[in-house]
């Protein structure tokens, strides 16, 4: 793996150089680009500052050609000195007539007699170029000789002329002028851009300087490489066989390490180390336990430590100070330490120097013993007698102590002092039992003091004291005000019963005369219809039998109703039997046809299909769905006629029966909603407000559930359901 890695490497390397050199000559032509662009723009910039001082010139000879003038002789000077590249200037006629020469010019061309620029001329190995420009009487013409090699040398600044060899070419790539220095690059990388100005067709070139080769040694580093990654194998050959001789002395010093670590973690002394400034650089199980943090969390801390309480962090401070100051107490330090959880207990903390194999002393060592249940156990035994007598005392029952032999008063508390009259100087004393006394069973009995009228729950114990001897434990806890409410209370008890008496006898009476109104008024209905036939000349017998037949089943249905209250109010079970939905819809529709038609009510039915036989009390159950149908029609007595819908729908609920009457009424305001079921509310002006409540408990009697609701459409819904309960028990008639 060495090896390998070894290898990778100097690949990495080699592929990282030539990635780098791509990455130099990328940059170089970059670079080459840029520096060639700023200097076609530094050429171009002069060229335009000399054409535009040449066009200044001729304009200062706007009255005559007269070259005299100090303004013009002035421009003339400053364009020949400020601009080297300037070596010839004169006035000439269109036939090319010198008229004026300036003194610093030195060189002329033929003049052609156009202004602008003109042809490109080599004269003595030298590239001159020529601009005219017409003076104001457009006779004449003021003319520039430029030498481009001036021009080049001027406006190539240094740190490009030592980089590159900047050249004028022309259209055939030939060299016009160039400023070089030293020996061309033999890759021959060059850049090369158009001038603008002057609009003849030269290029500027700019071409890469020789460079010293430093490529050798990039191509041979990877071999260095390669030849150090051999190396790299061998000694990792010698150092594998030092590994397994370092493997096994690690391995035994392991084992000594082992053997140490857990001959410290089964002491149960904590122990802990410290350097000379007072980190922690050792500790050992039974410190880690005692403090609750482990030892990640305690190692290079200094002090202050974390398992110092806050109120106990001077006393710590003082002791852990003392130990680095080498103020060793053989007694230890009994100082206050805190857990991770927050709970502070006390140790006893011995201090040593810790010395080194080479006999240096590095630390401070230190082992410290959890004194925390010596020093509760202590305290506990200061304090047992102050908290028994504090909590006896604060009892509200009288204890005393006598002694079985004598009788005498060996403890009291402050109640028993306070009820029995018993001072505080008393003395040595003698008590009476307050009843008689047996150790098996323990007494536990009612005692009255007749002297202060007082009750006493009295609990007498047989105990052993302190001593060794026999003691009673006597406890007598005043129960007068217990007494006297539950004598109020049974009093009040019989009260209640006689008036829940007197509200069943009301009950049933409200009952009787809202469940018997309807078949008593049905039975006065059909004794009418009865006499009305009798008076016809000639009586239809078959309608006189039908309506006494109905008058027998109403006397027959109103002592089913009286038996049905009268189990109801002996809270029995209802007389179940087989019955069908339907056959009880319809009885009820019958009874309130009449009321129907008068009231203008449509009915809505609807039923799931094949609705399992129904075991119910069919009395009870036509009473409550009567109820409700008529609830119904008496709350749309202020619905115009047009809205009165009466909806009934059957449908199944698992295993019951759910039936729904809906109205359109003017519905139930919901503050009402809860107080609808009880005895004696009401919404109706001549109501008893029996009828929902008697309804309701009909309904539970069946295990069923009735309730109301808000009607989407308007107006109320009752809803009731009923298992279907298949019992065996279910009485069949």
């Amino acid at each position: 793996m060495p090896g390998l890695l070894a290898a990778l490497f100097a690949l990495a390397f080699a592929a990282y150089l030539l990635l780098t050199r791509e990455e130099v000559e990328i940059q170089r032509s970059n670079q080459l680009e840029q520096d060639l662009l700023w200097q076609k723009q530094a050429i171009e910039q002069q060229l335009r500052t000399d054409v535009d001082a040449l066009s200044g010139l001729a304009a200062t000879l706007y009255t005559s050609i007269d070259y005299t003038v100090p303004l013009f002789q002035a421009r003339a000077l400053s364009l020949t000195q400020n601009s080297p590249e300037v070596v010839g200037l004169t006035i000439q006629d269109a036939q090319g007539h010198i008229i004026w020469r300036a003194a610093q010019a030195w060189q002329t061309l033929p003049f052609n007699g156009e202004a602008g620029w003109g042809d490109l001329v080599q004269q003595e190995r030298t590239p001159l170029l020529q601009y005219a420009v017409t003076t104001p009487d457009r006779q004449h013409f003021v003319v520039a000789t430029l030498a481009m090699d001036r021009l080049l040398q001027q406006q190539v600044p240094w740190w490009i002329a030592q980089r590159y060899q900047v050249a004028m070419v022309d259209a055939q790539q030939n060299i016009v002028t160039a400023k070089s220095q030293r020996q061309l690059d033999p890759s021959g990388v060059f850049k090369s851009v158009a001038l603008d100005m002057p609009p003849l067709g030269l290029s500027l070139r700019a071409e890469v300087y020789h460079a010293s080769d430093r490529r050798s040694f990039a191509d041979y580093l990877p071999w260095l490489l390669f030849a150090l990654s051999l190396a790299i194998l061998a000694t990792t050959r010698l150092l594998q066989n030092h590994m397994r001789q370092h493997a096994d002395a690690v391995i035994q010093l392991r084992s000594e390490t082992a053997l140490r670590e857990a001959m410290e973690n089964s002491l149960v002394t904590g122990m802990r180390a410290m350097d000379m400034t007072g980190r922690v650089i050792y500790v050992n199980r039974a410190f880690c336990d005692m403090v609750g943090f482990d030892s990640a969390e305690l190692l290079g801390h200094q002090p202050t430590m974390p398992y110092w309480p806050p109120e106990e962090m001077a006393r710590c401070q003082a002791a852990s100070d003392a130990i680095l100051a080498g103020r060793l107490d053989p007694n230890g330090f009994a100082v206050r330490f805190m857990r991770k959880n927050g709970e502070r207990f006390d140790v006893r903390l011995y201090a040593s120097k810790l010395i080194n194999g080479e006999g240096r002393q590095i630390g401070w060592m230190a082992s410290l013993y959890d004194i925390t249940e010596i020093r509760r156990e202590r305290q506990a035994l200061q304090a047992s007698h102050e908290r028994f007598v504090t909590v006896l005392n604060g009892l509200d029952a009288a204890v005393a102590v006598s002694d079985a032999q004598s009788g005498e008063l060996l403890m009291s508390n402050h109640q028993f002092d306070r009820a029995f009259g018993l001072p505080d100087w008393r003395g040595r004393c003698c008590v009476v039992p307050f009843v008689v006394r047996r150790a098996e069973p323990p007494v536990d009995a009612e005692w009255f003091d007749s002297y202060r009228e007082h009750w006493y729950q009295v609990k007498s114990r047989q105990s052993v004291w302190v001593d060794g001897s026999a003691v009673w434990l006597e406890i007598a806890t005043d129960i007068t005000a217990l007494k006297t409410a539950a004598a109020r209370e049974r009093r009040q008890n019989e009260t209640l019963q006689q008036t829940s008496r007197l509200i069943s006898m009301g009950e049933m009476a409200s009952s009787l005369a809202h469940e018997l109104n309807q078949p008593l008024g049905a039975i006065a209905s059909y004794a009418s219809g009865c006499r009305n036939l009798l008076a016809a000349p000639q009586p239809n017998l078959g309608q006189l039998s039908q309506a006494i037949e109905k008058m027998g089943e109403q006397a027959k249905r109103a002592g089913h109703i009286i038996r049905g209250i009268r189990e109801f109010v002996q809270r029995r079970a209802p007389h179940r039997k087989r019955c069908e939905i339907d056959a009880l819809l319809d009885t009820v529709l019958g009874l309130l046809g009449h009321e129907i038609t008068r009231r203008g009510v449509q009915v809505s039915f609807r039923e799931d299909n094949a609705l399992p036989t129904l075991y119910a009390d069919p009395v009870m159950l036509e009473q409550v769905i009567f109820n409700l149908i008529k609830n119904a029609l008496e709350a749309m007595e202020s619905t115009p006629p047009a809205q009165r819908l009466l909806t009934i729908d059957l449908a199944r609920d698992g295993n019951q029966l759910r039936a729904t009457i809906a109205d359109k009424g003017a519905g139930i305001a919901p503050e009402q909603l809860e107080q609808l079921f009880k005895p004696f509310f009401t919404t109706k002006d001549a109501g008893m407000g029996m009828g929902l409540n008697i309804c309701r408990s009909i309904i539970e009697h069946h295990q069923g559930r009735l309730w109301v609701e808000a009607n989407p459409g308007g107006g109320s819904r009752f809803i009731f359901t009923v298992p279907f309960n298949e019992e065996t028990d279910a009485v069949e008639p």
